[in-house]
């Protein structure tokens, strides 16, 4: 009687890994996955402020920055680099100016758009083809000086 016990035992525990493994791999593969995502929109939101306020100061020497974008890539734009997150000046939208606001302000948006600008696709492992259509921005404003 205790064998048939201790062999039924086995043949439950087996059967409950076998639903719960899965369901564990999932959940880490979900929350790994989901903190790589705020990792690059902090990064992206760190490299937005450092943009605005390098563009108002940049401004506030030259203000022919707000209707050239050479210049404020040359300024700006293409002295912020973080790997494989920030990879271009392309990744920048054009900033938008408020310069007759009060206070003055400029807007610098940057986007993070999977597998495009040398950047890599995120997610890597992309069940549910999500990569495609995955675009992660941040947005800062920043006084004009």
């Amino acid at each position: 009687m205790q064998r048939r016990n201790t062999g039924s035992s086995i043949a439950e525990a087996a059967a409950a890994m076998g639903i719960m493994l899965p369901l564990i791999f999932i959940v880490i593969f979900t929350v790994i996955e989901i903190s790589q995502a705020y990792l690059i929109r902090e990064c992206l939101a760190q490299a937005a402020r450092s943009a605005a306020r390098q563009m108002a100061i940049a401004y506030g020497q030259d203000n022919q920055i707000k209707d050239s974008r050479t210049l404020q890539n040359k300024l700006v734009f293409d002295s912020i680099r973080i790997n494989n997150i920030i990879n271009s000046s392309q990744q920048f939208e054009n900033p938008k100016w408020n310069v007759t606001g009060s206070p003055p302000t400029v807007t610098v948006t940057v986007l993070y758009t999977s597998g495009k600008n040398g950047l890599p696709v995120f997610p890597s492992t992309d069940p549910l083809n999500l990569a495609s259509k995955l675009t992660l921005s941040a947005k800062s404003v920043y006084r004009v000086e």
